[in-house]
Formats: C-alpha cells, sequence, structure tokens
C-alpha cells in the first residue's frame, strides 16, 4: 500500500491516497502516532498526516515513553523496584511500597527501619525519631544515609537526640506520649486521639438527689425506694452499715437499702450532659451490692443500667445478680467499667433501673463515684 500527501487538489481540499486505485478527501489533515505496542498510547517520534480515522497501530496522542513495551504507558502503576518509569511521568518506582524492615545487627540485635528502592534493588536503612523533649520518644522521622546500618544520624542541629520510637503528637511536652498516664484534663497526654473530657463527675457526699441546680440534679421521683444517706443502725438501711470507704473517702452513696419492700420498682437518673463529637465514652463507678440471703424464696432483685438519649432508652447491663459470684464473693464496693461507643449526643444520661421482685429481706444495692468520660483518667495534679 502506497501512503502519499498532497496539497492543493479540488481548489483548497488536500488528499492522501490509499493505494493506487483509492483516494479520500478531506479539507483537515490530522497527526497520528504510531503505536506499536497496541497499549493506546503513542510516541511523539513516529507521525503521519492522516486524513480520516487512524490506521491501524496509530493513534491521536503522544502519551507512550516505551512504545516497545504495552507494560509501560500512563495507566500503569510503578510499583516495580526495576529502575523503570512505567507510568510515564519522569520518575522511577515512586509507588513502590514503602515497608518496615530490620537491620540485624547480630543474631540477637536489630534495629527497625524501612525499604528504598535503589535501581533493581531493595535496600533497608535505619529509622530514627528526633526526641526534643527528652522524653525518649521522638516525631520527625529521619532514615540514615547508609543501608544496612543501626548507626543514628549525624546529632541534631538545634538539640534533642535520635530515637527509634516514634508517635510523639507532642513532642515540646515531656508529659505527653504514648505511655503517659492521661489526665482529665483535656489534654491527650498519651497520644490517643481522646483528651481525658469529663462529662459526669459524681460523688454523693453532696446532697444532689432531687436537689440543686438543674445540671447537678439527680432525680429519682416520688418513692423510687433509692435514698442519700450515711450507712446507719435501724432497721432500714440506705444502704447498709457494713460498707467501706469509697475513692472520696465517705460511705455516702445513693442505693436501695432493706426497706425496699417487695414488687416495687424504682429508677435513679443522672444530670444531662453533652456527649456530641466524643469518639468513644467510658463509665466508671463503684457500685454496693448485699446479695439476697440464700434460701430465700420468690423472685430476686434487679438493677439495670441504661442510657438514656431524648425518648429512647438502650439497656446496658444488668447490675445486680441475685447471689454471690467468684469475683465478689462478699458484700463490698467494687468497680464497674464500661465502654460506650455509640451514645454520644447532646442530651445523655445515665438510668439506674431496679425491680425488687418478690423475695422479702434482700441486702440492698447502692452507687456512688461516677465518672463518664471520652477515656479512663485521673485528676490532674
Amino acid at each position: 500500500m502506497s501512503i502519499g500527501v498532497s496539497g492543493g487538489l479540488f481548489g483548497c481540499e488536500t488528499f492522501i491516497a490509499l493505494g493506487d486505485d483509492y483516494t479520500q478527501q478531506c479539507t483537515v489533515l490530522t497527526t497520528v502516532y504510531r503505536d506499536a505496542d497496541k497499549d493506546g498510547e503513542g510516541t511523539p517520534h513516529d507521525r503521519l498526516e492522516w486524513c480520516g480515522d487512524p490506521p491501524p497501530e496509530y493513534v491521536t496522542n503522544t502519551l507512550d515513553c516505551n512504545d516497545g513495551s504495552d507494560e509501560v504507558n500512563t495507566r500503569a502503576s510503578d510499583d516495580q523496584c526495576d529502575g523503570i518509569d512505567q507510568d510515564c511521568d519522569g520518575k522511577t518506582d515512586e509507588d513502590f511500597p514503602i515497608l518496615d524492615c530490620q537491620i540485624f545487627k547480630s543474631d540477637t540485635e536489630s534495629c527497625p527501619g524501612r525499604t528504598a528502592c535503589e535501581g533493581e534493588d531493595v535496600r533497608c536503612y535505619a529509622l530514627f525519631f528526633l526526641d526534643a523533649d527528652g522524653d525518649g520518644i521522638g516525631s520527625t522521622p529521619r532514615l540514615v544515609d547508609e543501608p544496612g546500618t543501626c548507626a543514628p544520624p549525624p546529632p541534631p542541629v538545634g538539640g534533642g537526640v535520635w530515637v527509634q520510637e516514634g508517635k510523639d503528637c507532642d513532642d515540646t511536652d515531656p508529659g505527653v506520649h504514648p505511655n503517659a498516664k492521661e489526665l482529665c484534663d483535656e489534654v491527650d497526654q498519651n497520644c490517643n486521639g481522646t483528651v481525658g473530657r469529663v462529662y459526669l463527675r459524681q460523688t454523693f457526699s453532696q446532697s444532689v438527689l432531687n436537689t440543686g441546680a438543674a445540671e447537678e440534679r439527680w432525680f429519682s421521683g416520688t418513692n423510687s425506694g433509692f435514698a442519700q444517706a450515711v450507712p446507719g443502725g435501724g432497721g432500714c438501711l440506705a444502704p447498709e452499715d457494713d460498707v467501706t470507704g469509697t475513692d472520696d473517702g465517705s460511705v455516702v452513696g445513693v442505693g436501695l437499702g432493706t426497706c425496699v419492700p417487695p414488687g416495687t420498682s424504682g429508677e435513679l437518673e443522672s444530670p444531662n450532659v453533652d456527649t456530641t463529637g466524643a469518639l468513644a465514652l467510658m463509665l466508671v463507678f463503684h457500685e454496693w451490692v448485699d446479695f439476697t440471703p440464700a434460701g430465700m424464696v420468690g423472685a430476686p432483685p434487679t438493677v439495670t443500667l441504661s442510657v438514656q438519649q431524648g425518648p429512647a432508652r438502650t439497656t446496658l447491663l444488668s447490675l445486680v445478680k441475685p447471689g454471690p459470684t467468684d469475683g465478689q464473693p462478699v458484700p463490698a464496693w467494687a468497680e464497674v467499667e464500661r465502654k460506650l461507643d455509640v451514645f454520644t449526643g447532646p442530651s445523655t444520661s445515665l438510668v439506674w433501673s431496679y425491680e425488687s421482685g418478690d423475695a422479702a429481706g434482700w441486702g440492698g444495692y447502692a452507687i456512688d463515684d461516677v465518672l463518664l468520660v471520652d477515656e479512663v483518667c485521673s485528676d490532674a495534679p
């Protein structure tokens, strides 16, 4: 087949001859480029002026940087450590994955590193972090200049030391690092993304049951059975008189004593709090359980804990079992810890509910030291 290009035939028209017995007339010629490897992308170094659709093995683009390989084109991923620019962006192996690696100094000693591609070889470079605040954990990464050695980089300009543990979220404060103790001060000491924010904190050494400001009031309703009192003598204990001290040094709690008659029910609700934006919630509180005496006839009492959000109430767990357990063989204060993953919003409260059953003479139940936070934390010094 002969290919020819001419101009001026039929006035201002041009034509290309497609063999001895056929011509196609056109007014605009298109430049087409050879696509020898048939990957849909052409090379700028082999072109034709063409009339009509491109002939076989020709395209109208010049994207290919290697027309001898259909694995090299702008759609390819440059993730092979081979020194070849697979995606024609002027760089080589930039998509090759950076992986963690180990450099062994001996049979028992090694240091962490990161991989890097050099030509067709994968090398491991020791990884260090700049520790500017001296807490032993750094933040700014640095690879050493030579592969295969655990020797640290030169001393940092401006102070600090090189360490091999990173993930410090504030390298200006030695009290903030992944191993730090989280404080209830809205600062992320342990670098886990939460800040020790306190949404609800209550010890019952203060009078808050059905009294005080709305944002502090714990509501139990009329004749609910819940009472706030120091343990004492008498036939109606609220709660029992043999409890031990709780975190605030007091034995005051809100609870149900032996004065709660069979067949009754009631509930205790915390103030509403706004937990919007919390990644998770942790509830910690102390409970006192004095078990129903052995041999008691009838249904034992039950106490459940729920979360109230507007009109919706979700039961979390039953808190009182009919009898002693291996974890709590005798009546005593015990700590309860519960993670609340999804209960966040502008109007959230906690509800303790009880059904006393029909057994007479049950021992009673009380709570104290309630803490609702985005993670378990300690008071700031």
